[in-house]
């Protein structure tokens, strides 16, 4: 009783506790004050209780693998759902799977609820909205594909569900998109225009956790530099403002950002190299850190949801690597894990990774293939029996889903 009556005192100091047609007495002494704390808390991740908003984070737990197969034509393009067991790290197809999808999918994200997939295509410069069954992992299709005026190559989905971004794969541009109670989506005008140095697109991008900020790699032909850009969401209009563009060096394709909001890796694709930034959680500001080598043609870039280790996909032709990095919780440099680069199929272009941090996944392109792995205590990958798992023809991202 004592330690339920001590997380009610601090939930009521931290979220200032007031009067609500909910708990009308609101008083954190009385019992049906921590009755329905507790009940409430209990039942869901979010829970508006006593005039706060309180949030009870859990780990979720991973039930499926969306492959996106660019394939070579409308024909051999896919999406392959692998199904997870969380605990030996495994992943079996599920009925019906691969899933074809003739745009020729490269990039998947999911909502919150693990209900709807919005997809990127290539083929004809669209993003798909998909249904996503929790219980058997089948796809369907939502709505119509919303048609984009450049050809996107990833999507960063709001944290708070209301926007979806797609980077464009030939122009200096980010496209928006408002996202309705239905899960469909409409562009919003005008693009957001990038700062690329000299040419250049857009590469991945990534929020942080409560969607005040946008990074995205900004990338460039051989030879010219290119970097990472920071935005500020306008939580209000989907709107993004600059706060600052970041030089790092050649074809920044990838970046991630770490679950605790404290870091930003940029991955350049030319110059085989990783930066990592110390970020102000306020202003959403970088501050570049020593760079580090990086494998041929580092391509995806992932931080574990712990904290403690980078990945980069070396994603090179004919061969295939991930390098490993432990972070260093100051300033969040980087140094290479004993072992690494570590052996992948061939071409690994989509990294991913479990909420609890056990298990990794690759998505090889040239080898069509999945490989998995398990995360040592010092950031080692070891194979896991039963990889790879083919996929389909060209697979890309990889992404899992959790419930």
């Amino acid at each position: 009783m004592r330690k339920i009556l001590s997380i009610g005192l601090m939930m009521a100091f931290f979220f200032q506790c007031q009067r609500s047609e909910f708990n009308s007495a609101c008083d954190p002494d009385s019992s049906a004050y921590l009755q329905t704390l507790v009940v409430l808390v209990g039942a869901s991740e979010y829970t508006d209780f006593c005039g706060a908003h309180v949030r009870n984070p859990r780990i979720k737990i991973p039930r499926f693998i969306l492959v996106t197969n660019v394939g070579l034509s409308t024909a051999t393009s896919s999406i392959n759902v692998f199904q997870i067991d969380p605990n030996t790290g495994a992943i079996s197809q599920v009925t019906g799977s691969p899933f074809q999808l003739t745009n020729r999918p490269r990039y998947s994200v999911t909502n919150a609820t693990g209900t709807i997939v919005y997809v990127a295509n290539i083929g004809n410069t669209s993003v798909s909205i998909l249904n996503l069954n929790p219980e058997n992992g089948t796809l369907s299709l939502n709505h119509p594909d919303l048609v984009l005026s450049s050809t996107p190559y990833s999507l960063a989905l709001d944290p708070n569900g209301k926007y979806l971004f797609a980077s464009s794969e030939g122009q200096k541009e980010i496209h928006r998109m408002a996202i309705d109670s239905s899960g469909n989506l409409s562009s919003l005008t005008p693009v957001a225009v990038t700062a690329n140095p000299i040419s250049g697109a857009v590469g991945r991008m990534v929020f942080d956790s409560k969607g005040r900020h946008l990074y995205a790699g900004l990338t460039s032909a051989p030879g010219d530099m290119a970097g990472v850009q920071a935005f500020h969401l306008d939580a209000a209009n989907g709107n993004l403002t600059s706060v600052n563009f970041y030089q790092t060096n050649v074809n920044n394709l990838s970046i991630a950002i770490s679950a605790n909001d404290q870091f930003v890796y940029g991955a350049n694709y030319f110059s085989q190299d990783v930066f990592p930034f110390l970020r102000d959680k306020n202003s959403g500001a970088l501050t570049i850190q020593t760079s580090i080598s990086a494998g041929v043609a580092p391509g995806y870039a992932i931080v574990d949801p712990l904290n403690r280790f980078v990945y980069v996909a070396n994603s090179g032709t004919g061969q295939g690597t991930i390098s490993a990095y432990s972070i260093q919780l100051t300033n969040g440099a980087l140094t290479p894990v004993s072992g690494s680069p570590f052996v992948s199929g061939f071409s690994p272009i989509g990294l991913s990774i479990d909420p609890k941090g056990k298990f990794l996944y690759s998505s090889n392109t040239e080898g069509g293939s999945v490989s998995g792995f398990t995360i040592g205590d010092d950031g080692s990958l070891w194979p896991m029996a039963g990889f790879p798992v083919t996929a389909g023809t060209n697979p890309f991202s990889i992404e899992i889903v959790s419930y």
